[in-house]
């Protein structure tokens, strides 16, 4: 009796370790999420702080609010901002960081900016929900322009 007992524990327990683990139950928390987003984006403004000595200098803040849509349908927003580092001549130096909201959690991501480029490739530094730990490249592109996108890739 006792071995019958052992071996229908085993196989229950089996049983009950293959379905925890099993895809098939896995809750939307626990989805995988795209690898590659594309997302629209919309200005919905900037404001320039003006810190320290009045006029652009060192310590200067911008800051960003979007939009973000896909296949024209609004899905998301951001806020970002970026202070000034550095000043060569007409050339702003940046330090951005940009938290992008979307239905299945946020992503966030940094990098150093020439303010006028209109290319930026930032490091994808953590998430929430889904995106929860996520690393990979934000690409702004078309910077400050009604055809402003991010293109997305997660590493995993």
């Amino acid at each position: 009796m006792k071995k019958k007992s052992i071996a229908l524990f085993s196989a229950a327990a089996s049983v009950l370790l293959a379905l925890g683990t099993s895809s098939a139950f896995a809750t939307p928390a626990q989805a995988r999420p795209e690898k590659v987003i594309d997302l629209a984006v919309g200005n919905n403004g900037v404001v320039h702080i003006d810190a320290g000595v009045p006029g652009l200098s060192v310590g200067d803040e911008f800051v960003y609010a979007d939009k973000l849509s896909k296949d024209g349908k609004q899905i998301g927003k951001d806020g970002s901002s970026c202070e000034v580092t550095e000043l060569k001549g007409s050339e702003i130096t940046t330090n951005c960081v940009l938290s992008v909201q979307l239905p299945d959690g946020q992503i966030t991501a940094q990098s150093l900016w020439v303010k006028g480029s209109d290319t930026v490739r930032m490091a994808i530094t953590g998430g929430t929900g889904t995106y929860r730990g996520a690393t990979g490249e934000l690409t702004c592109n078309d910077i400050q322009t009604p055809k402003e996108t991010y293109h997305i890739e997660l590493d995993s």
